[in-house]
């Protein structure tokens, strides 16, 4: 079903599928993981006795070696087409071999030792699966309630969209994941507001064409011009810069512009601030608030406090 294509109704597709059926795989070896404890469990407080029959060990080798391959099979393919299903089959697969090694171990050793081991290493190889299970549904639930892109990812279409030299900043990025292989990306590219607009907006429309094609996914471009050729917005950007650095090196600011008036002129411009950031969006504000003021009585600010969408950026965007 996540291949099915697009239609009017799920205009993105039906690639996210793929992540809920791996949350029920995930929820499949959870529920494996609590059934091998109860019955291990189960064993050390009520031990039976070990018959040995060679047919057995042998058997459960054979069924170690399947589901090794099986396991290292789905998590290639998986890898392969980014499947979110195949990984967790693949960890399926690996809580199989273990429980499997398990009762392998406990019957050669208790057949030897004459010990019944088998609920004593079936209560570890549950703790395994359980562990397995939570930590292939954390990654997939990441996936569905929307993780932060690769930053590789991030830097390689900012290093792309900067290659065009009429666009001289990228902000606001996000990426959308829609299901493996299915992205949509948005993000905002400053331009010199004295550009001319027909040219700035082929520059856009390749950019655009150019990121799809080169990245396989869906890219829309809003356009921002800015002043570049004015020296005290130039000067007073880049002193505002260097205070918000100082509230956090990952703390940057993008659409600035100044308004001048008769008694004051308005700094207006855009803060981002990493998530669950050390003060609050006020906080902010005001510690802004107070340093502009020490630049110049007359300034006044106008912010909007943004949080990023994607990895800390090293600087400013």
């Amino acid at each position: 079903m996540a291949g099915k294509p697009a239609d009017d109704k799920h205009p993105f597709g039906h690639g996210r599928i793929e992540y809920v059926a791996g949350l029920i795989v995930s929820f499949i070896i959870v529920l494996m993981g609590v059934e091998l404890a109860k019955t291990s469990l189960d064993k050390i407080f009520h031990p039976e006795e070990i018959s040995f029959s060679w047919i057995t060990p042998a058997v459960l080798g054979i069924s170690i070696l399947v589901k090794l391959w099986m396991c290292f099979f789905n998590r290639k393919m998986g890898d392969k087409i980014d499947s979110a299903v195949l990984r967790a089959t693949a960890m399926d697969s690996l809580s199989d071999v273990a429980a499997t090694s398990a009762v392998l171990a406990g019957f050669v050793i208790g057949y030897w030792a004459r010990v019944n081991l088998d609920g004593y290493l079936g209560v570890l190889v549950a703790l395994f699966i359980l562990y397995t299970g939570v930590s292939t549904a954390k990654g997939t639930l990441d996936l569905l309630l929307g993780e932060a892109p690769d930053p590789e990812f991030v830097k390689q279409i900012q290093q792309e969209v900067l290659s065009y030299p009429e666009i001289i900043g990228v902000h606001d990025l996000i990426v959308h994941n829609y299901g493996p292989g299915h992205s949509v990306v948005s993000l905002h590219a400053e331009v010199p507001c004295d550009v001319d607009i027909l040219k700035i907006h082929d520059t856009i429309d390749n950019a655009e064409r150019d990121l799809k094609k080169k990245f396989d996914c869906e890219v829309v471009i809003h356009m921002d011009p800015i002043i570049t050729d004015d020296k005290e917005t130039n000067e007073i950007h880049q002193k505002l810069s260097s205070i918000v650095r100082l509230l956090d090196s990952r703390v940057t600011i993008h659409d600035f512009r100044m308004v001048k008036g008769p008694t004051h002129t308005n700094l207006i411009f855009d803060i981002v601030v990493p998530h669950q950031f050390r003060l609050t969006d006020d906080q902010v504000v005001e510690s802004l608030r107070q340093a502009v003021k020490a630049l110049d009585a007359r300034y006044e600010i106008v912010v909007n406090v943004d949080k990023a969408y994607t990895a800390p950026p090293g600087g400013e965007a």
